[in-house]
Protein backbone atom coordinates (compact mmCIF):
# COMPACT_ATOMS: atom_id res chain seq x y z
CA UNK A 1 0.00 0.00 0.00
CA UNK A 2 1.67 3.22 -1.14
CA UNK A 3 2.23 5.67 1.97
CA UNK A 4 0.88 8.99 1.91
CA UNK A 5 2.64 11.98 4.20
CA UNK A 6 0.67 15.19 5.27
CA UNK A 7 1.23 18.75 5.18
CA UNK A 8 -0.81 21.43 6.43
CA UNK A 9 -1.01 25.27 5.21
CA UNK A 10 -3.84 26.30 7.61
CA UNK A 11 -7.59 28.40 6.67
CA UNK A 12 -10.65 29.04 8.46
CA UNK A 13 -13.29 28.36 6.18
CA UNK A 14 -16.73 30.87 5.09
CA UNK A 15 -19.34 31.01 2.69
CA UNK A 16 -18.93 34.56 2.32
CA UNK A 17 -16.42 37.43 1.13
CA UNK A 18 -15.65 40.37 4.00
CA UNK A 19 -16.86 43.69 1.87
CA UNK A 20 -14.99 47.03 2.87
CA UNK A 21 -17.23 49.63 4.12
CA UNK A 22 -18.33 52.68 2.23
CA UNK A 23 -16.46 55.98 2.55
CA UNK A 24 -16.29 58.57 0.96
CA UNK A 25 -17.55 57.88 -2.68
CA UNK A 26 -18.40 54.20 -4.16
CA UNK A 27 -15.53 51.69 -3.65
CA UNK A 28 -15.34 47.89 -5.18
CA UNK A 29 -17.03 45.54 -2.86
CA UNK A 30 -16.58 42.62 -4.81
CA UNK A 31 -14.25 39.59 -3.91
CA UNK A 32 -12.24 38.43 -6.98
CA UNK A 33 -13.92 35.86 -8.35
CA UNK A 34 -12.74 32.80 -10.25
CA UNK A 35 -12.71 32.33 -14.41
CA UNK A 36 -13.73 28.54 -14.55
CA UNK A 37 -13.44 28.25 -18.18
CA UNK A 38 -9.34 29.29 -17.40
CA UNK A 39 -8.59 27.64 -14.94
CA UNK A 40 -7.31 23.62 -14.14
CA UNK A 41 -8.48 21.93 -13.30
CA UNK A 42 -12.07 22.68 -13.32
CA UNK A 43 -13.43 22.30 -9.69
CA UNK A 44 -14.67 18.53 -9.04
CA UNK A 45 -12.48 16.93 -12.05
CA UNK A 46 -11.75 13.96 -11.87
CA UNK A 47 -8.54 11.52 -12.93
CA UNK A 48 -6.17 14.74 -12.78
CA UNK A 49 -2.74 13.63 -13.19
CA UNK A 50 -1.14 17.29 -13.55
CA UNK A 51 1.31 19.26 -10.64
CA UNK A 52 0.09 22.41 -10.85
CA UNK A 53 -3.19 23.93 -10.15
CA UNK A 54 -3.61 27.43 -12.07
CA UNK A 55 -7.03 29.13 -10.98
CA UNK A 56 -7.57 32.59 -12.83
CA UNK A 57 -9.78 35.16 -11.25
CA UNK A 58 -11.93 38.40 -13.04
CA UNK A 59 -9.20 41.03 -11.56
CA UNK A 60 -5.66 41.09 -10.49
CA UNK A 61 -4.93 39.67 -7.32
CA UNK A 62 -2.51 39.55 -4.08
CA UNK A 63 -1.79 36.71 -1.99
CA UNK A 64 -2.91 37.65 2.28
CA UNK A 65 -0.88 35.34 4.24
CA UNK A 66 -0.87 32.28 2.05
CA UNK A 67 0.98 29.72 4.88
CA UNK A 68 -1.84 30.79 7.11
CA UNK A 69 -4.89 31.11 4.89
CA UNK A 70 -4.68 28.29 2.52
CA UNK A 71 -5.42 24.50 3.39
CA UNK A 72 -4.76 21.49 1.17
CA UNK A 73 -6.06 18.17 2.35
CA UNK A 74 -5.11 15.95 2.42
CA UNK A 75 -1.92 17.33 4.14
CA UNK A 76 1.32 17.11 1.89
CA UNK A 77 5.00 16.41 3.51
CA UNK A 78 6.33 19.40 1.56
CA UNK A 79 5.08 22.68 0.89
CA UNK A 80 3.65 23.71 -2.58
CA UNK A 81 4.75 26.85 -4.04
CA UNK A 82 1.94 29.39 -4.38
CA UNK A 83 2.30 32.45 -6.41
CA UNK A 84 0.50 35.25 -7.60
CA UNK A 85 0.86 36.75 -11.24
CA UNK A 86 -1.41 39.19 -12.57
CA UNK A 87 -4.76 37.75 -12.42
CA UNK A 88 -3.71 34.14 -11.89
CA UNK A 89 -2.79 32.18 -8.76
CA UNK A 90 -0.73 29.13 -9.39
CA UNK A 91 -0.25 26.36 -6.55
CA UNK A 92 2.92 23.94 -7.95
CA UNK A 93 3.04 20.80 -5.43
CA UNK A 94 6.46 19.64 -4.83
CA UNK A 95 5.67 15.94 -4.43
CA UNK A 96 3.49 13.56 -6.19
CA UNK A 97 0.03 13.52 -5.68
CA UNK A 98 -1.69 10.49 -4.36
CA UNK A 99 -3.53 7.80 -6.39
CA UNK A 100 -7.47 7.79 -5.92
CA UNK A 101 -8.00 10.47 -3.68
CA UNK A 102 -10.10 13.58 -3.01
CA UNK A 103 -7.81 16.51 -2.53
CA UNK A 104 -9.60 19.96 -1.27
CA UNK A 105 -8.10 23.29 -1.17
CA UNK A 106 -9.69 25.75 0.90
CA UNK A 107 -9.52 29.86 1.04
CA UNK A 108 -10.06 31.92 3.80
CA UNK A 109 -8.87 35.69 2.34
CA UNK A 110 -5.80 33.90 0.96
CA UNK A 111 -6.59 35.58 -2.47
CA UNK A 112 -7.65 39.70 -2.57
CA UNK A 113 -8.25 42.48 -4.95
CA UNK A 114 -5.18 44.78 -5.29
CA UNK A 115 -6.95 47.69 -4.57
CA UNK A 116 -9.95 47.74 -1.90
CA UNK A 117 -8.08 44.64 -0.73
CA UNK A 118 -11.67 42.25 -0.52
CA UNK A 119 -10.87 38.81 0.04
CA UNK A 120 -11.89 35.84 -1.31
CA UNK A 121 -13.11 32.66 0.83
CA UNK A 122 -14.41 29.27 -1.28
CA UNK A 123 -12.92 25.60 -1.59
CA UNK A 124 -11.95 24.41 -4.49
CA UNK A 125 -11.67 20.14 -4.83
CA UNK A 126 -10.72 17.87 -7.56
CA UNK A 127 -9.49 13.88 -7.14
CA UNK A 128 -6.62 11.61 -8.56
CA UNK A 129 -8.87 8.59 -9.04
CA UNK A 130 -12.27 8.26 -11.15
CA UNK A 131 -14.52 9.60 -8.10
CA UNK A 132 -15.03 12.35 -5.45
CA UNK A 133 -15.28 11.14 -1.85
CA UNK A 134 -18.86 12.43 -1.22
CA UNK A 135 -19.57 11.89 2.54
CA UNK A 136 -20.62 14.97 4.75
CA UNK A 137 -20.90 15.70 7.72
CA UNK A 138 -23.55 18.56 8.95
CA UNK A 139 -24.68 20.43 12.06
CA UNK A 140 -25.67 23.56 13.66
CA UNK A 141 -23.72 25.16 16.62
CA UNK A 142 -25.65 27.46 19.33
CA UNK A 143 -24.34 29.45 22.43
CA UNK A 144 -24.43 26.90 25.28
CA UNK A 145 -26.37 29.28 27.98
CA UNK A 146 -28.17 31.29 25.10
CA UNK A 147 -28.92 28.69 22.79
CA UNK A 148 -27.97 31.62 19.86
CA UNK A 149 -26.71 30.32 16.88
CA UNK A 150 -22.82 31.27 16.50
CA UNK A 151 -21.24 32.80 12.85
CA UNK A 152 -17.60 31.60 12.82
CA UNK A 153 -16.74 28.87 14.74
CA UNK A 154 -14.18 26.32 13.68
CA UNK A 155 -15.84 22.92 12.70
CA UNK A 156 -12.92 20.32 12.63
CA UNK A 157 -12.74 16.65 12.39
CA UNK A 158 -9.76 14.74 13.57
CA UNK A 159 -8.81 11.06 12.78
CA UNK A 160 -9.54 8.82 15.98
CA UNK A 161 -5.84 7.37 14.98
CA UNK A 162 -4.33 10.07 16.50
CA UNK A 163 -1.87 9.47 19.14
CA UNK A 164 -3.05 11.48 21.99
CA UNK A 165 -5.74 11.96 24.55
CA UNK A 166 -8.52 12.95 23.84
CA UNK A 167 -8.22 16.39 25.45
CA UNK A 168 -5.13 17.04 23.87
CA UNK A 169 -6.22 16.67 20.45
CA UNK A 170 -7.24 20.60 19.48
CA UNK A 171 -4.20 21.30 21.18
CA UNK A 172 -1.40 19.76 19.70
CA UNK A 173 -3.34 18.93 16.03
CA UNK A 174 -4.98 20.75 13.65
CA UNK A 175 -8.33 19.43 11.85
CA UNK A 176 -8.28 16.49 8.80
CA UNK A 177 -10.93 18.55 7.24
CA UNK A 178 -12.60 21.84 8.66
CA UNK A 179 -15.44 24.43 7.91
CA UNK A 180 -16.82 27.47 9.60
CA UNK A 181 -20.10 28.07 10.55
CA UNK A 182 -22.66 30.34 8.82
CA UNK A 183 -24.46 33.28 9.98
CA UNK A 184 -27.32 30.87 11.03
CA UNK A 185 -24.52 28.44 12.86
CA UNK A 186 -24.54 26.03 10.25
CA UNK A 187 -21.92 24.15 9.23
CA UNK A 188 -21.57 21.70 6.03
CA UNK A 189 -17.94 19.00 5.91
CA UNK A 190 -18.09 18.02 2.14
CA UNK A 191 -15.80 15.41 0.15
CA UNK A 192 -14.95 13.14 3.36
CA UNK A 193 -13.44 9.79 3.37
CA UNK A 194 -14.85 6.99 5.80
CA UNK A 195 -13.56 6.46 9.00
CA UNK A 196 -14.00 6.82 12.53
CA UNK A 197 -13.69 10.96 13.57
CA UNK A 198 -13.76 13.32 16.65
CA UNK A 199 -15.90 16.36 15.78
CA UNK A 200 -14.59 19.35 17.55
CA UNK A 201 -15.99 23.32 16.72
CA UNK A 202 -13.56 25.96 18.10
CA UNK A 203 -13.99 29.79 18.39
CA UNK A 204 -10.35 30.30 16.86
CA UNK A 205 -9.88 34.41 17.62
CA UNK A 206 -6.06 33.81 16.58
CA UNK A 207 -6.69 31.57 13.70
CA UNK A 208 -3.70 29.33 14.32
CA UNK A 209 -6.46 26.32 13.37
CA UNK A 210 -5.62 24.95 17.47
CA UNK A 211 -7.27 25.45 20.73
CA UNK A 212 -6.35 27.83 23.09
CA UNK A 213 -7.76 28.46 26.72
CA UNK A 214 -9.43 31.70 26.18
CA UNK A 215 -11.47 30.39 23.23
CA UNK A 216 -14.66 28.81 22.57
CA UNK A 217 -15.09 25.12 22.31
CA UNK A 218 -17.77 22.61 21.84
CA UNK A 219 -17.51 18.79 21.48
CA UNK A 220 -19.96 15.68 21.99
CA UNK A 221 -19.81 13.77 24.54
CA UNK A 222 -19.75 10.42 23.10
CA UNK A 223 -16.16 11.93 21.36
CA UNK A 224 -15.69 10.08 18.28
CA UNK A 225 -18.53 8.60 15.58
CA UNK A 226 -18.31 5.95 12.54
CA UNK A 227 -18.79 8.12 9.12
CA UNK A 228 -19.57 6.02 6.27
CA UNK A 229 -22.47 5.77 3.70
CA UNK A 230 -24.73 4.94 5.61
CA UNK A 231 -24.17 6.44 8.25
CA UNK A 232 -23.50 10.64 7.79
CA UNK A 233 -24.48 12.25 10.91
CA UNK A 234 -25.81 15.56 11.61
CA UNK A 235 -24.73 17.62 14.79
CA UNK A 236 -26.38 19.98 17.15
CA UNK A 237 -23.22 21.18 19.24
CA UNK A 238 -22.86 24.04 22.32
CA UNK A 239 -19.73 26.10 22.46
CA UNK A 240 -18.72 27.60 26.15
CA UNK A 241 -15.88 28.74 27.21
CA UNK A 242 -13.76 27.29 29.69
CA UNK A 243 -14.33 29.33 32.95
CA UNK A 244 -11.08 28.69 35.43
CA UNK A 245 -10.68 29.44 39.18
CA UNK A 246 -8.52 31.66 38.77
CA UNK A 247 -9.22 35.70 39.52
CA UNK A 248 -8.04 38.37 37.73
CA UNK A 249 -8.44 42.20 36.07
CA UNK A 250 -9.98 41.29 32.60
CA UNK A 251 -10.64 45.07 32.53
CA UNK A 252 -9.57 48.56 34.29
CA UNK A 253 -11.22 51.79 32.90
CA UNK A 254 -11.16 54.84 34.06
CA UNK A 255 -14.12 57.35 32.29
CA UNK A 256 -14.25 61.34 32.96
CA UNK A 257 -15.15 62.68 35.30
CA UNK A 258 -13.92 60.53 38.00
CA UNK A 259 -15.79 56.68 37.33
CA UNK A 260 -13.24 53.61 37.81
CA UNK A 261 -14.20 50.06 36.37
CA UNK A 262 -13.12 46.83 37.32
CA UNK A 263 -14.04 43.79 35.54
CA UNK A 264 -12.74 40.59 37.54
CA UNK A 265 -12.80 37.07 35.41
CA UNK A 266 -14.27 35.04 38.38
CA UNK A 267 -16.31 36.59 41.58
CA UNK A 268 -14.21 37.28 44.50
CA UNK A 269 -15.06 38.56 48.53
CA UNK A 270 -11.00 39.24 48.88
CA UNK A 271 -10.53 42.41 46.79
CA UNK A 272 -9.81 46.16 47.60
CA UNK A 273 -8.98 49.47 45.48
CA UNK A 274 -7.08 52.21 46.80
CA UNK A 275 -5.72 55.35 45.65
CA UNK A 276 -3.91 58.77 46.04
CA UNK A 277 -7.19 60.06 45.95
CA UNK A 278 -10.68 58.50 48.34
CA UNK A 279 -12.66 56.65 46.40
CA UNK A 280 -16.38 55.64 47.01
CA UNK A 281 -17.69 52.20 45.85
CA UNK A 282 -20.97 52.18 44.10
CA UNK A 283 -22.98 49.25 44.87
CA UNK A 284 -23.54 47.01 41.97
CA UNK A 285 -24.80 43.77 43.42
CA UNK A 286 -21.98 41.94 41.68
CA UNK A 287 -18.71 40.74 42.53
CA UNK A 288 -16.64 40.77 39.08
CA UNK A 289 -17.72 43.82 37.83
CA UNK A 290 -16.95 46.47 40.12
CA UNK A 291 -17.65 50.33 40.06
CA UNK A 292 -15.58 53.53 42.15
CA UNK A 293 -15.61 56.97 41.96
CA UNK A 294 -13.39 59.65 42.96
CA UNK A 295 -13.59 61.80 45.65
CA UNK A 296 -12.43 65.00 44.17
CA UNK A 297 -11.42 65.82 40.73
CA UNK A 298 -8.56 63.72 38.98
CA UNK A 299 -5.23 64.94 38.45
CA UNK A 300 -2.74 63.43 35.99
CA UNK A 301 -1.09 60.04 35.90
CA UNK A 302 -3.10 58.78 38.58
CA UNK A 303 -2.00 55.60 39.89
CA UNK A 304 -4.27 52.88 41.90
CA UNK A 305 -3.49 50.03 43.77
CA UNK A 306 -5.23 46.48 43.99
CA UNK A 307 -5.13 43.93 46.81
CA UNK A 308 -6.37 41.09 44.97
CA UNK A 309 -6.60 38.03 47.12
CA UNK A 310 -3.88 39.36 49.00
CA UNK A 311 -1.31 39.97 46.42
CA UNK A 312 -0.77 44.00 46.25
CA UNK A 313 -0.74 45.28 41.98
CA UNK A 314 -0.28 48.70 40.93
CA UNK A 315 -2.85 49.18 38.05
CA UNK A 316 -2.91 52.30 35.29
CA UNK A 317 -6.28 52.45 34.04
CA UNK A 318 -7.27 53.17 30.39
CA UNK A 319 -8.66 56.60 30.08
CA UNK A 320 -12.13 57.22 28.77
CA UNK A 321 -14.76 59.95 27.25
CA UNK A 322 -11.98 62.60 28.56
CA UNK A 323 -13.77 65.96 27.34
CA UNK A 324 -11.77 68.56 25.48
CA UNK A 325 -13.18 71.04 27.54
CA UNK A 326 -14.25 71.10 31.12
CA UNK A 327 -16.95 73.24 31.09
CA UNK A 328 -19.18 70.90 28.73
CA UNK A 329 -19.65 68.25 30.92
CA UNK A 330 -22.67 68.72 32.95
CA UNK A 331 -24.31 67.30 36.25
CA UNK A 332 -27.20 65.07 34.93
CA UNK A 333 -30.33 63.23 36.75
CA UNK A 334 -32.76 60.63 36.22
CA UNK A 335 -35.15 59.31 38.68
CA UNK A 336 -37.38 56.46 39.51
CA UNK A 337 -40.31 57.52 38.69
CA UNK A 338 -42.39 56.08 35.62
CA UNK A 339 -45.27 57.68 33.89
CA UNK A 340 -45.62 60.21 37.04
CA UNK A 341 -46.40 57.11 39.32
CA UNK A 342 -43.89 55.29 41.73
CA UNK A 343 -43.88 51.32 41.92
CA UNK A 344 -45.73 50.38 45.63
CA UNK A 345 -43.75 51.55 48.68
CA UNK A 346 -40.98 52.95 46.84
CA UNK A 347 -39.26 56.32 47.51
CA UNK A 348 -38.08 58.87 45.21
CA UNK A 349 -34.88 58.73 44.40
CA UNK A 350 -32.64 60.96 42.00
CA UNK A 351 -29.59 59.27 40.53
CA UNK A 352 -26.97 62.29 39.41
CA UNK A 353 -24.44 61.49 36.65
CA UNK A 354 -21.63 62.40 39.64
CA UNK A 355 -21.26 61.41 43.41
CA UNK A 356 -23.37 64.09 45.35
CA UNK A 357 -20.68 66.24 47.77
CA UNK A 358 -23.58 68.76 49.01
CA UNK A 359 -27.49 69.22 49.34
CA UNK A 360 -28.87 72.65 49.92
CA UNK A 361 -31.86 72.26 51.83
CA UNK A 362 -33.30 75.66 51.47
CA UNK A 363 -33.68 74.89 47.55
CA UNK A 364 -35.47 72.07 48.25
CA UNK A 365 -39.46 72.55 47.92
CA UNK A 366 -42.36 69.76 48.57
CA UNK A 367 -46.05 70.05 48.07
CA UNK A 368 -49.16 68.21 48.26
CA UNK A 369 -51.76 67.59 46.08
CA UNK A 370 -53.11 70.70 46.54
CA UNK A 371 -50.26 72.84 45.73
CA UNK A 372 -49.59 73.52 49.56
CA UNK A 373 -46.26 73.01 50.50
CA UNK A 374 -45.15 70.58 53.46
CA UNK A 375 -42.34 69.74 55.14
CA UNK A 376 -39.19 68.65 53.85
CA UNK A 377 -38.63 65.27 53.60
CA UNK A 378 -36.26 63.24 55.29
CA UNK A 379 -33.36 62.04 53.09
CA UNK A 380 -29.92 60.39 52.40
CA UNK A 381 -27.42 60.61 50.40
CA UNK A 382 -25.68 57.23 48.33
CA UNK A 383 -22.63 58.05 46.75
CA UNK A 384 -24.83 59.43 43.08
CA UNK A 385 -28.48 59.08 44.87
CA UNK A 386 -30.29 61.26 46.68
CA UNK A 387 -32.99 59.01 48.48
CA UNK A 388 -36.46 60.39 49.55
CA UNK A 389 -38.07 59.19 51.84
CA UNK A 390 -41.60 59.95 50.14
CA UNK A 391 -43.69 56.54 50.84
CA UNK A 392 -46.38 57.05 53.17
CA UNK A 393 -46.09 61.19 52.77
CA UNK A 394 -48.33 63.63 51.63
CA UNK A 395 -45.61 64.38 48.86
CA UNK A 396 -47.08 64.89 45.65
CA UNK A 397 -45.09 67.79 43.90
CA UNK A 398 -40.68 68.03 44.23
CA UNK A 399 -38.85 71.45 43.33
CA UNK A 400 -35.36 71.15 43.26
CA UNK A 401 -33.74 74.35 42.49
CA UNK A 402 -30.94 74.86 40.21
CA UNK A 403 -27.53 75.00 41.67
CA UNK A 404 -28.58 73.16 45.18
CA UNK A 405 -27.45 69.79 44.38
CA UNK A 406 -23.21 70.24 44.14
CA UNK A 407 -21.35 66.76 43.11
CA UNK A 408 -17.98 65.98 44.32
CA UNK A 409 -16.00 67.98 41.13
CA UNK A 410 -17.73 70.99 42.02
CA UNK A 411 -20.68 71.11 39.05
CA UNK A 412 -24.28 71.67 40.21
CA UNK A 413 -27.58 71.07 38.44
CA UNK A 414 -27.73 73.64 35.95
CA UNK A 415 -31.41 73.96 36.29
CA UNK A 416 -34.20 73.71 38.18
CA UNK A 417 -35.94 70.19 38.91
CA UNK A 418 -40.14 70.07 39.01
CA UNK A 419 -41.19 66.60 39.51
CA UNK A 420 -44.40 65.60 40.36
CA UNK A 421 -45.40 61.92 41.05
CA UNK A 422 -47.41 59.67 43.16
CA UNK A 423 -47.27 56.11 44.03
CA UNK A 424 -48.86 53.01 42.19
CA UNK A 425 -50.98 51.00 44.27
CA UNK A 426 -50.26 47.49 45.68
CA UNK A 427 -52.20 45.73 42.83
CA UNK A 428 -50.22 47.25 40.16
CA UNK A 429 -47.96 44.42 39.52
CA UNK A 430 -48.81 40.89 37.61
CA UNK A 431 -48.38 37.68 37.55
CA UNK A 432 -47.37 34.34 35.82
CA UNK A 433 -48.58 30.93 36.68
CA UNK A 434 -46.45 28.01 34.36
CA UNK A 435 -47.39 25.23 34.59
CA UNK A 436 -46.31 21.48 32.77
CA UNK A 437 -46.91 17.94 33.58
CA UNK A 438 -43.07 17.09 33.10
CA UNK A 439 -40.85 15.63 35.73
CA UNK A 440 -37.26 15.44 34.81
CA UNK A 441 -35.11 12.70 36.63
CA UNK A 442 -31.94 15.48 37.62
CA UNK A 443 -32.25 18.78 39.70
CA UNK A 444 -33.99 21.57 37.19
CA UNK A 445 -33.94 25.04 37.59
CA UNK A 446 -36.71 27.44 36.33
CA UNK A 447 -35.63 31.26 35.30
CA UNK A 448 -37.73 34.31 34.63
CA UNK A 449 -35.90 36.66 32.64
CA UNK A 450 -36.81 40.00 30.83
CA UNK A 451 -36.47 41.12 27.84
CA UNK A 452 -33.06 42.68 28.47
CA UNK A 453 -31.35 38.79 29.64
CA UNK A 454 -31.34 39.66 33.13
CA UNK A 455 -32.59 37.18 35.87
CA UNK A 456 -36.13 38.30 37.43
CA UNK A 457 -36.25 34.91 39.21
CA UNK A 458 -35.07 31.63 40.17
CA UNK A 459 -36.67 28.59 41.78
CA UNK A 460 -36.62 24.94 41.51
CA UNK A 461 -38.95 23.35 38.71
CA UNK A 462 -42.52 22.09 39.65
CA UNK A 463 -45.18 20.92 37.87
CA UNK A 464 -46.70 24.48 38.91
CA UNK A 465 -44.91 27.70 39.97
CA UNK A 466 -46.15 31.14 40.31
CA UNK A 467 -44.62 33.99 39.79
CA UNK A 468 -45.92 37.19 41.56
CA UNK A 469 -45.27 41.22 41.60
CA UNK A 470 -43.95 41.33 38.48
CA UNK A 471 -43.63 44.52 36.32
CA UNK A 472 -45.76 45.31 33.38
CA UNK A 473 -43.05 44.37 30.00
CA UNK A 474 -42.26 40.75 28.31
CA UNK A 475 -40.78 38.02 29.63
CA UNK A 476 -39.26 34.66 28.97
CA UNK A 477 -38.74 30.89 30.41
CA UNK A 478 -36.29 29.39 30.56
CA UNK A 479 -34.76 25.65 32.49
CA UNK A 480 -30.99 24.84 33.68
CA UNK A 481 -30.41 21.36 34.12
CA UNK A 482 -28.45 21.85 37.02
CA UNK A 483 -26.33 18.61 37.22
CA UNK A 484 -24.03 19.70 40.02
CA UNK A 485 -26.67 20.78 42.16
CA UNK A 486 -25.03 24.35 42.50
CA UNK A 487 -28.13 26.22 42.06
CA UNK A 488 -26.71 28.02 38.64
CA UNK A 489 -25.75 27.70 35.07
CA UNK A 490 -22.39 25.81 34.99
CA UNK A 491 -20.16 25.86 31.89
CA UNK A 492 -18.07 22.71 30.83
CA UNK A 493 -14.81 21.18 30.86
CA UNK A 494 -13.00 20.54 27.93
CA UNK A 495 -9.79 19.07 29.82
CA UNK A 496 -12.50 16.87 31.74
CA UNK A 497 -14.47 16.34 29.03
CA UNK A 498 -17.76 17.86 30.78
CA UNK A 499 -20.29 19.14 28.47
CA UNK A 500 -21.69 22.57 29.39
CA UNK A 501 -24.85 21.94 31.81
CA UNK A 502 -27.77 22.13 29.21
CA UNK A 503 -30.10 25.53 28.77
CA UNK A 504 -33.86 25.24 27.44
CA UNK A 505 -35.78 28.26 26.39
CA UNK A 506 -39.68 28.46 25.94
CA UNK A 507 -39.65 30.22 22.74
CA UNK A 508 -43.39 32.48 23.55
CA UNK A 509 -42.71 35.95 24.70
CA UNK A 510 -44.52 36.62 28.38
CA UNK A 511 -46.51 39.82 27.74
CA UNK A 512 -47.31 40.80 31.53
CA UNK A 513 -49.97 43.39 32.09
CA UNK A 514 -50.89 45.42 35.05
CA UNK A 515 -53.30 43.50 37.42
CA UNK A 516 -53.39 40.72 35.06
CA UNK A 517 -52.34 37.24 36.07
CA UNK A 518 -51.06 35.70 32.63
CA UNK A 519 -51.22 31.45 32.42
CA UNK A 520 -48.32 29.76 30.62
CA UNK A 521 -48.81 25.85 29.96
CA UNK A 522 -44.98 24.37 29.09
CA UNK A 523 -45.16 21.54 26.53
CA UNK A 524 -42.12 19.94 26.51
CA UNK A 525 -41.17 17.16 23.23
CA UNK A 526 -40.28 13.83 24.70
Amino acid sequence: MKKISYFILPILISACAQVSPLDGGPKDIFAPSIDSAKSFPSNGQINFDGNQVELKFNEYIRLNKPSENILIIPQMENAPTIEAKNKKLIISFNEELAENTTYTITFNGAVQDITEKNDSVFQYVFSTGNYIDSLQVRGIIKDAFTNKPIEGMLVGLYPKTLETNFDSIPIKFKPTYLVQSDKAGKFLLNYLKSGTYYILAIGDKNRNLKYDKDEQIAFIGEQDFLLNANNMPSFELYAFKEKGNEVKVENFRFTYPGVIEVILSNQTDSFDLSASLPLWQEETGKTDSLIFWLDQKPVPKMKFYLNLNGELDTLRPVYSKIPDKEESVKLTQKNNVTNGKLLPSENLIFIFSEPVKNVDKGGIHIFDIDSNEIDLLDFTVNVREINFESFGTKAHNIKIDSAAVTSVFGRVNPEGINLIFDNETEDYYGSIVVSSDTTFAEPVLLHLINDKGELISSVNFEPKVVFEKLLPGNYQLRLIFDVNQNGEWTSGSYSEAIEPERVLYNSEVIKVKSKWEKEIDWIFKK
